[in-house]
């Protein structure tokens, strides 16, 4: 048990650099890699809410990366709709020195379509259907509120 305890603690020490929400997030495990950093699940503290806190790494390392991130960034935080996944919160760096890596806590959901897709073998047309009916409701949010935006 405390030797869980101890994992549970390095793991956040890991996760966590120094960031000054990080006390309102209780680590739970990581739960995927990608390009861009790692994910991981969490308790939110003061609500009591399941996160995903999105860890990104070394920011500026590429001009073009941090363009991409930040415009992603840009867009999810003004779109709410249930097929597209809500930014809660992003943790901002100690001081603007110490700004290398990004946190960006999101909504937890329980999988992502890839893995729907590749964990089960026997999903049926209706499925699929489904699966493009939500990515096109999601979609046609996406570009009707960005004509709003823009004025086109």
């Amino acid at each position: 048990m405390q030797q869980d305890q101890r994992k549970k603690s390095s793991a956040e020490a890991e996760f966590f650099t120094e960031y000054g929400d990080a006390s309102r997030y209780k680590i739970q495990e990581i739960v995927g890699k990608g390009s861009y950093g790692v994910v991981c699940s969490a308790i939110d503290v003061h609500t009591g809410e399941k996160v995903a806190i999105k860890k990104i790494h070394d920011i500026f390392e590429h001009i073009s990366d941090a363009a991409r991130i930040l415009r992603e960034i840009k867009l999810l935080r003004l779109l709410r709709h249930p097929d597209i996944v809500e930014i809660k919160h992003i943790m901002l760096p100690p001081s603007r020195r110490d700004f290398k890596d990004i946190y960006v806590v999101f909504e937890l959901m329980e999988s992502d379509l890839h893995q729907v897709i590749k964990a089960n073998d026997d999903l049926t047309k209706e499925h699929y259907q489904f699966f493009l009916y939500q990515l096109l409701r999601a979609l046609k949010y996406i570009h009707t509120g960005l004509m709003f935006i823009t004025g086109t």
